[in-house]
């Protein structure tokens, strides 16, 4: 006979083993049930598994005692090590009704990244959410707001949401107010959003402090309150949120709710930049750069400049390549500065990448810094000037005219 546990095709010949071994009379129930808990204090787990599996081969056994045992024994064989074996009596139980066994496939199955798995997690996950579980509930409408298990389906996930609703979990509420603020499943609604949002916010939840902030600034979902969103701020802002860090600087800076003050404002838009905030180090820079609140230092802009733009911000990028080009705050480096520019370049939407490519296409013609190559230079001049970059239309008609014309011919 094979060793541990067995499939359950062999179960009549693992019933006749054990029975034989056992000696007749049949064994009652509560005889296997107080020596499969015997196992259970000694950490016996197989041996566990094995009890509840031979009282599994009684034919005479009640339906709800055998639910309860195949449960179990699923509880038993999970303990023991054997994942596989324990997901084939969960199952058995979940497909009767067990709650807990519904909830045990479903998360055991969200452990695979197999998407069949997760499909099956989903469904089972969807079931035991049905018994009134808060937390799975979420879990159900996290799953199909992101698209695990299945396409993603903002309304069924805004279904789920609101059904963990009346517990009152801080999380549950900050998705139903961002789903509201969005639109997602239903239509834009920023008061019931608001409404959702600061009941997460009383909760704690530190992204929903942020946005109630920014809503009572903008007069979104609620009457525009300066105040209030000054507060929130500073509520999130000490739970570690470094975007509510960055908007405590701009309210510095433009005089919202407080007193206009450019070096504060630039002292916390240096601290929220060196925890990463990229808008933060972008107004760093153009405080330094203009000499706000502090004394002007293009050499320092520069700085805050690339770090923003080495952290993706593509408002920071043009700005980097301009400077390199011109020689600001640094030597010219046509090097550097076709670097930044083309990577401005590659956001087309951008209304800078016009700029951009005027810049390229230059440092292109001249091979500065790069070899020459006056196709693609002007190639990309004249996208700028078709973008209507009138200094791209200028050089065209006057500085680049006969190389141009010497590339049509």
């Amino acid at each position: 006979m094979e060793s541990g546990f067995v499939k359950e095709e062999h179960a009549e010949d693992v019933q006749s083993e054990i029975l034989q071994d056992r000696a007749q009379p049949q064994m009652s129930v509560d005889e296997i049930y107080a020596l499969a808990k015997h196992c259970r204090e000694e950490k016996d787990y197989q041996m566990e598994a094995n009890w509840y599996e031979m009282l599994l081969m009684y034919r005479d056994i009640e339906k709800d005692l055998l639910v309860k045992t195949q449960y179990y024994c699923g509880e038993a064989c999970f303990d023991a090590g054997n994942e596989k074996e324990a997901l084939h009596w969960f199952e058995k139980a979940a497909r009767q009704g067990h709650k807990k066994a519904k909830l045990r496939c479903g998360r055991m199955f969200a452990q695979s990244k197999d998407e069949r798995d997760q499909e099956k997690a989903l469904y089972w996950l969807e079931q035991a959410a049905e018994e009134g579980n808060p937390e799975i509930q979420h879990l159900c409408g996290d799953m199909n707001c992101q698209g695990r298990g299945t396409e993603i389906n903002y309304a069924r996930a805004l279904y789920w949401y609101e059904k963990a609703a009346p517990w009152g979990n801080a999380s549950t509420n900050f998705a139903r107010g961002m789903m509201y603020y969005k639109g997602e499943g239903i239509e834009k609604d920023h008061a019931r959003a608001f409404d959702c949002l600061k009941k997460a916010a009383g909760g704690k939840h530190v992204q929903a402090q942020y946005q109630c902030g920014w809503m009572y600034q903008h007069g979104e979902g609620t009457r525009k309150n300066l105040k209030k969103a000054f507060s929130c701020y500073e509520e999130a802002v000490e739970n570690g949120h470094t975007g509510a860090l960055n908007q405590l600087g701009n309210m510095y800076y433009h005089g919202e709710s407080v007193k206009k003050d450019r070096k504060k404002a630039l002292n916390i838009f240096k601290e929220a930049g060196s925890k990463g905030e990229t808008e933060a180090q972008l107004q760093c820079g153009w405080m330094y750069y203009r000499g706000e609140g502090t004394k002007k230092d293009r050499q320092k802009a520069l700085q805050y400049f690339e770090k923003a733009g080495q952290k993706g911000c593509v408002k920071a990028w043009l700005i980097c390549g301009k400077m390199y080009y011109k020689g600001t705050g640094t030597d010219k480096d046509y090097a550097k500065a076709l670097y930044w520019c083309e990577k401005a370049i590659l956001e087309p939407d951008s209304p800078e990448s016009a700029e951009a490519k005027y810049i390229c296409g230059t440092i292109y013609i001249s091979g500065e810094g790069v070899e020459k190559d006056q196709e693609k230079g002007l190639r990309l001049i004249r996208e700028a000037a078709e973008q209507g970059y009138r200094p791209a239309r200028f050089a065209l008609k006057f500085k680049y005219s006969r190389q141009a014309a010497g590339s049509v011919t």
